[in-house]
């Protein structure tokens, strides 16, 4: 077997386990081998000649990123990546109860800062104190929401 047919044989392998890599669970085990064999066909083609080892090496550096993207682009859509990505919840988002500033309610475990308020036309909500600690069942008021989470100050 001549190098140049060395040289194409190690980066088809090469390759071949990198895509083995995307579709079998190896933890890293195919994906090690194949940058292994795709640099041994890079060392290879340094061999045959410096000019063409080296064109091999750039545009194996230049084609590396493009070729991870395409790569993570493609896993989520594997047997593999389908069981280990999470999946997006089909329906509706679940909206929380909005509260609005100057809303009064009761506090009904200790906030220090954060804990729970009763506010009447909502319900139970997780609150943050404004300044320091409120004990439960001190009235409360929305001073402001941030991320739909009221602010309170004790009343």
């Amino acid at each position: 077997m001549t190098n140049p047919q060395i040289a194409i044989l190690l980066f088809g392998i090469g390759l071949a386990l990198l895509a083995g890599e995307l579709l079998l669970p190896t933890h890293g085990l195919l994906g090690i081998a194949g940058v292994g064999a795709v640099l041994a066909a890079v060392v290879t083609c340094y061999v045959i000649d410096f000019w063409l080892g080296t064109g091999v090496f750039l545009g194996t550096v230049i084609a590396t990123p493009f070729v991870g993207a395409l790569a993570m682009k493609v896993w989520p859509h594997t047997p593999i990546g389908k069981r280990i990505m999470l999946r997006t919840i089909a329906g509706e988002a679940i909206a929380t109860p909005a509260v609005s500033v100057g809303a009064t309610g009761v506090a009904v475990s200790e906030l220090r800062p954060g804990g729970v308020c009763e506010f009447d036309s909502i319900g139970r909500l997780e609150a943050i104190s404004e300044h320091g600690i409120i004990d439960p069942g001190r009235s409360v008021k929305v001073v402001a929401v941030n991320n739909n989470r009221p602010t309170v100050r004790a009343v």
